[in-house]
């Protein structure tokens, strides 16, 4: 049985009846993508073609990771019905991934603030890696780190530098934490295994192994990126603090003095 995501699981409806579903298709030029977007009012058609034009022009942000064949996306109507199928802790969530049932979105008519267009876009985007991030993973649970980084590489999200230091030096083996606490964690695990390990190939290869072993993450990580990861963990924290010390250079270089021509 597929493990739940930290924000989505399925829930049969209790209806009697069940909702009759429409769909929004759309064929993306210039590649072998599709995206489907479901819904059950008449009324949501609006919105889904709203957001089906939304996904294809943000796809090639999720793209970097994968270039899905499909992308579906399913519209909601109310919170509680959005709070029913991503589980306990999502109040507030406006999206969420399932890799058995697309990407879930509760209708801007129904959310509880007017939504812009901005806020959509970034909803949007990080839907996109996370669903695509557990297509490969083949609907496994993934560690938060790995997630949340995955989401921050690939959407643009950064952290400062400061926050880098503050990890390198923490106790806990965090390569090895199915959750984290902190965002910022994620950001810089995927930052290091994108620029000292090899780039998105080697992560692309992890969250395969996932799918065919779930139940070994840490070996998994140990066997694509070929060293124990007490040692990857050890390195990573070198490569933090070179990175905060070349950042502390260009601060300090940045503040010397007017830039005034004689």
């Amino acid at each position: 049985m597929r493990n739940r995501l930290a924000l989505a699981v399925w829930v049969v409806f209790l209806a009697a009846t069940p909702p009759v579903w429409a769909q929004e298709t759309v064929e993306l030029p210039g590649t072998t993508g599709r995206i489907n977007v479901g819904f059950t009012e008449p009324s949501d058609q609006g919105q889904a073609e709203r957001l089906r034009e939304v996904a294809a022009r943000l796809k090639p942000v999720s793209d970097q990771l994968e270039n899905l064949e499909e992308i579906k996306i399913v519209i909601l109507h109310s919170p509680r019905e959005l709070e029913l199928r991503l589980g306990p802790g999502s109040i507030g969530a406006s999206s969420g991934a399932s890799y058995l049932d697309g990407i879930l979105f509760l209708s801007p008519l129904a959310w509880q603030r007017n939504p812009t267009d901005e806020a959509i876009d970034q909803e949007m985007s990080e839907a996109l890696v996370r669903y695509t991030a557990l297509q490969l993973a083949g609907g496994n649970r993934l560690p938060a780190w790995l997630e949340q980084g995955l989401v921050s590489a690939l959407t643009k999200r950064s952290f400062g530098a400061t926050t880098g230091e503050l990890i390198a030096h923490r106790a806990a083996l965090l390569l090895a934490e199915a959750e984290a606490d902190d965002p910022a964690v994620g950001y810089w695990a995927v930052r290091y295994l994108l620029e000292a390990r090899g780039g998105l190939a080697p992560v692309r290869q992890l969250l395969r192994l996932v799918a065919q072993r779930p139940g070994s993450f840490v070996e998994n990580l140990q066997l694509v990126y070929g060293v124990p990861v007490g040692e990857l963990e050890r390195d990573w924290r070198r490569w933090l603090l070179q990175q905060v010390e070349e950042e502390k250079k260009r601060e300090g270089t940045t503040r010397q003095g007017p830039l005034v021509k004689d």
